[in-house]
């Protein structure tokens, strides 16, 4: 309890906006959130329904062996060896990162492993967790969401190899998952559901239309259409400022949609139109060197696994662990999207633009402050480029939730003034005209012959900046980035650009090496270099270079920065 009021008494010391909001609640000038009940979506009218409905499924009985010998699988952020006498270690080891224990109670291990799966382990880790955790249904292992993935996991494995365990025993701990998300949806109110809740629901989804649980399965498709009104903008886009939460969800919504297709469930047809909307937009948010991970990356799955969406990588795991029908069926949609046009996408603050052989991709949140909930990042004004196929300037990601550092403006390709960020942290209890008080004029992404003006680019929050903008101008060369803020007084502004090559300092300015190609970065003032972790997956990384500049100026001023190819 006192670690809580200590973690809270540094949040409003550190944060001004928080103490703003607090001073505005006391003297009756904010109000908290309307009220609503936790876990009832008012869509979803009465109590749960104790879904009565014998179990029915066409998942055939296996038998398995014991395993033989010691095994590797990769959690999130962490790979754990295994060995035969001590199974139980993947559930009771203590991880630092509760991602990495909630992976191995997910089983989300599972479809990552691919064909180097070990369909034994998998059989005798499912009768250990049984064992061990199918008698309760409470704390982080019977978390909502946890159960849902781990029951999806189970039941796309067994599809593919035969149940694992006692046939009876697993499908009736199957149907318990069922019970107990149903039990614990997360919803909580208009400001704080996320995308949890529409996985709350696919798991209804896929274990009734699995089990023949037709009520579970018709409120889980009923949650899905609901919530994607809420988490999806009209672009088709996810809300929440991801780019690998955007596939994520848009292979969850493809997998509701092929399960509703054969179950035959009503919703089938508009969970298809869901789905296709958000591969639509899938398109606008790749660059020609890949897709920038922009925003939170997502423990549940790596970037790789989803790179059928992205037309990154061969379907080697994802959609080629389905089974045939749905693969073939899938195929045929997605060939089908035609892309949504960049315009759509920029109206839900995706910009993807450039010159030349270069292309930027820029996320701005179109109210000015990261998406709540949401799992955006405090980074307005950064980019990330790509000249040809070459990845230059990257988003470097954020590769655990509890890394705070990844998730503020000190390593993205941005502007600080004063050692603050153009945004501050936004909170689920500040209302649409507080952010909007606090933000000033919303962001204004313009069009020029030559690139892009990003104008009322943050710091709306300080006294002391009247104004911020950012413009991105290309030639055939490379592109220059110009800073100009309006202001009083002498700042300290400081800018960086994540590199995610080898990089040599060459007088007052630095080389780039990027395989075959090498290019220059001048910012016409003094620079220094630091070594960080550009992440590729949750807790996993390549090494990148962190180029900073920082002066002390007078406002206003303008400030620039140039990237050629030498």
């Amino acid at each position: 309890m006192i670690d809580d009021a200590l973690r809270k008494a540094r949040q409003v010391i550190a944060d001004r906006v928080l103490r703003q909001w607090l001073l505005r609640m006391a003297v009756g000038l904010e109000e908290s959130p309307s009220g609503f009940v936790a876990g009832h979506p008012p869509y979803l009218t009465g109590e749960p329904e104790q879904n009565s409905s014998p179990i029915v499924t066409d998942i055939r009985e296996a038998h398995f062996s014991a395993p033989a010998g010691n095994i590797r699988i990769q959690l999130p952020g962490l790979s754990v060896e295994l060995s035969p006498d001590d199974p139980s270690a993947l559930f009771g080891n203590s991880y630092a990162d509760l991602e990495t224990l909630l992976g191995a109670h997910r089983f989300a291990w599972v479809p990552m492993a691919g064909g180097n799966l070990n369909p034994d382990w998998v059989a005798f880790l499912w009768t250990c967790w049984a064992e061990g955790f199918g008698d309760n249904n409470s704390g982080w292992p019977w978390h909502a969401y946890t159960a849902a993935e781990r029951a999806i996991n189970i039941i796309d494995f067994a599809r593919q190899f035969g149940l694992p365990g006692e046939k009876d025993a697993t499908l009736a701990l199957l149907a318990k998952h069922a019970g107990v998300i149903r039990g614990g949806l997360e919803y909580f109110g208009d400001h704080y559901t996320s995308n949890h809740l529409s996985n709350n629901g696919r798991g209804l989804l896929r274990i009734g239309t699995a089990l023949g649980l037709e009520d579970h399965a018709r409120t889980g498709a009923t949650i899905m259409v609901a919530e994607a009104g809420r988490i999806f903008g009209r672009s088709g886009v996810l809300r929440e400022g991801s780019t690998h939460y955007h596939l994520l969800l848009t292979r969850n919504y493809i997998d509701a949609w092929l399960d509703a297709r054969a179950g035959g469930l009503d919703q089938a047809d508009t969970l298809r139109e869901i789905a296709e909307r958000a591969i639509a937009a899938i398109p606008g948010l790749c660059l020609p060197g890949g897709v920038p991970l922009i925003g939170d990356i997502s423990p549940d799955v790596s970037p790789s696994f989803l790179g059928y969406l992205t037309r990154d990588r061969r379907p080697e795991i994802w959609p080629e662990n389905l089974p045939a029908d749905r693969r073939r069926a899938f195929d045929a949609m997605i060939k089908s999207v035609l892309p949504v046009s960049p315009d759509r996408l920029a109206d839900d603050g995706w910009h993807r633009f450039g010159g030349y052989s270069w292309q930027a991709l820029a996320y701005v949140p179109p109210d000015g402050l990261p998406p709540i909930p949401g799992h955006g990042h405090q980074d307005m004004g950064s980019f990330e480029l790509h000249e040809g196929e070459t990845p230059v300037i990257i988003d470097p990601g954020r590769g655990s939730y509890a890394d705070s550092l990844y998730e503020a403006a000190a390593v993205h390709n941005g502007v600080m003034i004063d050692g603050r960020g153009p945004v501050p942290v936004n909170r689920p209890y500040y209302d649409a005209a507080f952010r909007a008080r606090v933000v000033g004029a919303p962001p204004e992404m313009r069009r020029t012959r030559d690139g892009r003006i990003l104008c009322n680019a943050g710091f709306g929050y300080s006294k002391s900046v009247k104004s911020v903008e950012r413009e991105w101008y290309f030639n055939e060369k490379g592109a220059e980035i110009t800073d100009r803020l309006i202001g009083r007084g002498r700042r300290n502004i400081r800018r960086q650009f994540c590199i995610p090559h080898p990089v040599v300092i060459d007088g007052d300015t630095v080389i780039i090496n990027a395989g075959t190609k090498s290019y220059r970065l001048s910012f016409g003032a003094g620079f220094s270099s630091k070594e960080i972790v550009c992440w590729r997956a949750y807790g996993q990384g390549i090494p990148g270079n962190l180029i900073v500049s920082e002066s002390r100026v007078p406002l206003p001023c303008e400030l620039r920065a140039t990237i050629e190819r030498v």
